[in-house]
């Protein structure tokens, strides 16, 4: 009996820890954005937003391409045009629900948008997420942006859209034996007619220990073993050399 007592005082303990966490990553990034936002104020030009993303990456260039007007002159890392043009002439629907994994500022969610999805932006990073709504309202978009972990979403729930995009972002829970293990979990969680699936290259990431360093096709079997999808086919390489799949349910 002693034993369960302290096992449910732990258990209430870890919930209380967990919330009061909560609550102080919300204040924390509250006071993150309110400085990036005065400082951007006073700094020459007219671009509020754009003053704030120069700010946050500082001497970094943003990972991902710029849908919108206005920012064609920001340098970025990775050029998405490639990659949707791919994805877009390989297409089974042409309407439905999208989801985009680790979206990044959301470039995918504008296109598919125009394209005639309803679309869901789904990015971890606070300030990532603070940036596509930003990005999203000076566009005049109106997909959802979920500030959540592929893990939390829906917990315990099925996840059912018409088109996925995982795009080289998966190999990040490959780094821990948790996160291997949840992306197993989210894996059968998910019901998707179509997923689009960018594996990052294994020498790209040197002498770096991870958990599983799978290469592309050993990536393919892992989630056909763990997912609802059935067909998967090779569809092209992006900018960088990575390939691109496309996942089926038949």
């Amino acid at each position: 009996m002693t034993m369960v007592v302290i096992a449910v005082k732990k258990i209430i303990f870890d919930m209380h820890l967990a919330i009061i966490w909560k609550v102080f990553d919300g204040i924390k990034f509250e006071i993150e954005k309110n400085i990036l936002q005065l400082r951007a104020y006073f700094m020459s030009g007219e671009n509020q937003l754009k003053k704030e993303l120069l700010l946050f990456y500082g001497k970094d260039r943003p990972y991902q391409s710029f849908a919108g007007r206005g920012f064609e002159d920001v340098p970025f890392l990775r050029n998405s045009d490639d990659r949707f043009k791919i994805i877009k002439e390989n297409l089974t629907a042409r309407k439905g629900t999208l989801l985009d994994i680790g979206a990044n500022l959301g470039y995918f969610c504008h296109k598919f948008e125009d394209e005639g999805f309803d679309c869901c932006a789904l990015e971890e990073n606070r300030m990532l997420s603070y940036f596509i709504e930003k990005l999203k309202k000076a566009a005049n978009k109106s997909f959802k942006v979920i500030p959540q972990s592929i893990f939390n979403y829906k917990k315990n729930e099925k996840l059912v859209f018409d088109v996925v995009l995982a795009l080289s972002v998966f190999h990040h829970f490959l780094k821990s034996k948790e996160a291997y293990f949840n992306l197993i979990i989210f894996l059968k969680r998910l019901e998707a007619k179509e997923l689009f699936f960018e594996p990052h290259l294994p020498r790209e990431f040197g002498g770096k220990i991870f958990y599983k360093n799978y290469t592309p096709e050993q990536f393919v079997d892992f989630i056909i073993q763990n997912s609802c999808f059935k067909k998967v086919e090779f569809v092209g390489k992006s900018e960088g050399g990575r390939p691109i799949f496309k996942f089926s349910e038949k």
